[in-house]
């Protein structure tokens, strides 16, 4: 028979069944009914739904985010404003440009305004000494004057001015066409070949200066400045002698040495020195936009480069025509 109160304490305390017949958890209820409050509440006191670990699901009517946070803009914040932000954080970071910084293409593109300038003036210079041949050597005189006192205010200028350069670009191209001129009268075929020279050699200098098989130094720094600030020199006394007729500057370069004409010496000379200033230039480009100088020293580069080119294309071809001689 059994005990009616054992039944009883069975019932109150032996754990419940599911529907599957599995023993069931405190807590547990059957799907669709709501659990009771064990204080005899309400299930929610608020009348407000409820979220994990008693959390209100939206507390104020706005949307909430992780931890009961409402989403959207923190702190007052409105929408647009944070749109803009985010905008602004997602943004690309302002390269060189948008910092008014000097970059590489700067430099390419002022230089090549200022040989385009250069070519032009050559071309007029040319076509003067074809008309009239006195007036070609008035006009490469006056031309080359000019364009050495633009040089120098360029030169000794605390901030290159682009007018001036463009300046000297034009009077070194009408003392350069006349010149290259009355070369090509007496060597045909000259100026074609210094120019090809010119350019072999700036863009054999330029690449072993890309690659690092050639670096600028302190000691090559100090070097190149003697040696051109000794060449200039020698260049203003022969100019000078020439011109005061004691000394025949031809006649003297065409004296050999070991064979070899002095003027073939010099020449080479001035192409060494000239590589180690090309070298110069091209370090100081390198090191402007590493350390983000101004967009306007790309003027300054642009017009030492021209300087050095015109100089040593000058330079070759004065060396070819010893050769010829030859």
């Amino acid at each position: 028979m059994a005990n009616p109160v054992l039944d009883n304490l069975s019932k109150k305390w032996a754990p419940g069944q599911t529907p599957a017949g599995y023993p069931t958890m405190p807590g547990y209820q059957v799907s669709g009914q709501s659990a009771q409050n064990p204080y005899g509440g309400q299930t929610n006191p608020y009348g407000q739904p409820q979220g994990a670990y008693g959390q209100q699901t939206n507390p104020y009517g706005q949307p909430q985010g992780a931890y009961g946070v409402p989403q959207g803009a923190p702190y007052g914040i409105d929408a647009s404003q944070m749109g803009a932000y985010e905008a602004a954080m997602n943004a690309p970071s302002a390269d060189a440009v948008d910092r008014g910084r000097m970059t590489y293409d700067d430099v390419i593109v002022k230089t090549g305004i200022t040989f385009g300038v250069i070519v032009v003036g050559a071309v007029l210079g040319w076509m003067t000494f074809m008309i009239s041949m006195a007036a070609a050597v008035v006009l490469s005189g006056v031309a080359t004057i000019v364009a050495f006192g633009l040089a120098m205010a360029n030169t000794f200028m605390r901030i290159t001015n682009p007018a001036l350069v463009l300046a000297y670009a034009a009077f070194e191209g009408l003392a350069l066409g006349a010149i290259s001129a009355a070369f090509e009268t007496r060597y045909p075929g000259i100026v074609i070949q210094a120019v090809v020279a010119t350019l072999v050699v700036f863009g054999v200098t330029l690449a072993l200066f890309a690659s690092g098989r050639i670096r600028n130094s302190p000691k090559l720094a100090r070097f190149t400045l003697i040696a051109l600030v000794s060449f200039v020199v020698f260049r203003l006394l022969t100019v000078l002698l020439e011109f005061s007729g004691a000394v025949d500057t031809t006649a003297v370069g065409r004296m050999t040495v070991m064979g070899i004409p002095l003027g073939v010496v010099v020449g080479v000379v001035a192409v060494l020195i000239g590589t180690f200033c090309l070298i110069q230039d091209f370090d100081r480009v390198k090191v402007g936009v590493e350390y983000g100088a101004p967009a306007r020293a790309a003027w300054t580069c642009a017009f030492g480069l021209a300087v050095t080119l015109v100089w040593m294309y000058l330079e070759i071809l004065r060396l070819l025509s010893y050769l010829r001689n030859d």
